[in-house]
């Protein structure tokens, strides 16, 4: 059996760690530069604000319902994720980390133990100790997993936090309940192209011909067709490096003077270096890109982005960040109001795999050692208070709503970078 552990409405239920009074309350947290809603609380769904919803377009309903908007706080996010993983993995043995507030754990071996209790207890103290309230789902696969945790949201009052399909009867009648849009790896796309054909429940993909699923998904729909079946086809991921690593962001103001956009740029490739150095690798691969505001009709538009392959394999911030200079100074025209810049680096290689260029000088060797202390004192200390000096130490994030709780709350705690994908 596996379980799967969803932290509900995560980003709102950690600002409401740091402010206890937001419960019962409409809340809401918004994307970068505070655009978009990325997660909202139950009440703030019930007042119909959708997902990725402009902000400036519901400001009026926000004042009108006393709906709480926060800016996202990912250092936090990510603080907690680490915290609810700790103990959830404490459990067992194998586990996956899915998503920043999504992890499987697999329970093979708990025979001679009461699963659902056992999974409750998992529940109980991730709320007691961080806050956190989590939805646990329990099947034997992954994709069953993720219909009865939907099963639990959906019906908390009926299943308190854990539910668990361990019968065919109690599947049969989860996949005649659950929309086949809500399977998990259907896009609305192909949930259109279903309902053409007549599959409008979960249950319904079950009742057609393996060659029809194949013709339709491919290999892909059979090993699906197989996990809602309760037969497992996907195992638990080891993490693995990354095959490219992108800091970009959006601004939150335009920019028109040309050092504030370089040291933009060359503090995102300040970050891509240390993500490398974090997973042991080095990059052969160097791109920037700028580009102005495409919304914005009445301004002159422009974008341009351009890459470098390296001699040699590097993850030093002193050479990514001397190549990324170089870059930006041969892309960047004066005239323009700057809305988005990034860095994006790949073709990895193993740290210590790295070959050489006959005629080019190596300096990374000479540089690590450096960056190796640089690495170790902002883990002590925090993000950014070792610096190169071309950084600033500005939040890279445009974030206009922080509350005080969570300023104290960064006075008191090291978080760490946010490194996770985003489902």
């Amino acid at each position: 059996m596996y379980a799967l552990v969803d932290c509900n409405n995560f980003f709102v239920s950690c600002e409401r760690t740091l402010d206890p009074s937001l419960e019962n309350k409409p809340v809401v947290v918004l994307s970068n530069n505070d655009g978009c809603v990325v997660s909202r609380s139950k009440e703030a769904k019930d007042l119909g604000i959708p997902m990725a919803a402009p902000a400036f377009k519901y400001k009026e309903l926000f004042q009108k319902h006393d709906v709480k908007s926060f800016s996202a706080k990912f250092e936090l996010y990510n603080y907690k994720s680490q915290q609810v993983i700790n103990i959830a993995k404490s459990y067992v043995i194998e586990y996956e980390v899915y998503s920043i507030d999504e992890l499987f754990l697999d329970l093979t071996g708990f025979k001679y133990i009461d699963i659902h209790e056992y999974c409750d207890k998992i529940r109980k103290e991730i709320e007691e100790k961080e806050s956190i309230p989590v939805s646990i789902g329990i099947a034997p696969t992954k994709t069953l997993c993720k219909v009865a945790n939907r099963i639990v949201k959906d019906f908390p009052d009926q299943f308190d936090g854990v539910y668990i399909l361990d019968t065919p009867e109690k599947i049969e009648k989860a996949l005649k309940w659950l929309n086949i849009g809500d399977v998990w790896g259907i896009g609305r796309k192909l949930a259109v192209k279903m309902n053409d054909s007549g599959v409008y429940k979960a249950w319904d993909l079950l009742q057609k011909p393996e060659m029809w699923i194949r013709k339709i998904m491919g290999i892909h729909g059979i090993r699906m067709l197989n996990e809602l079946k309760g037969i497992r086809q996907l195992e638990l991921d080891s993490p693995s490096p990354k095959k490219s690593i992108a800091v970009t962001r959006s601004f939150m103001e335009m920019l028109t003077q040309k050092e504030e956009v370089r040291e933009r740029v060359e503090t995102f490739g300040m970050y891509c270096s240390e993500r490398l150095r974090k997973q042991s690798t080095c990059c052969t691969m160097i791109t920037v890109f700028v580009q102005t505001n495409r919304f914005r009709k009445d301004l002159p538009e422009y974008k341009n982005a351009v890459t470098r392959v390296l001699s040699n394999p590097t993850n030093s911030s002193i050479i990514i960040g001397r190549v990324v200079n170089e870059l930006f100074e041969s892309i960047y025209k004066d005239g323009f109001h700057y809305k988005r810049a990034g860095v994006i680096v790949n073709d990895f290689v193993p740290e210590d795999q790295r070959q050489i260029g006959l005629f080019e000088e190596d300096t990374q060797n000479q540089h690590l050692p450096v960056m190796k202390a640089m690495d170790a004192m902002n883990r002590k200390f925090g993000k950014d208070k070792v610096r190169l000096g071309s950084m600033s130490g500005e939040n890279t994030f445009g974030r206009a709503q922080l509350s005080p709780e969570y300023e104290a709350f960064l006075k008191n705690n090291t978080l760490p970078e946010a490194n996770f994908r985003f489902h």
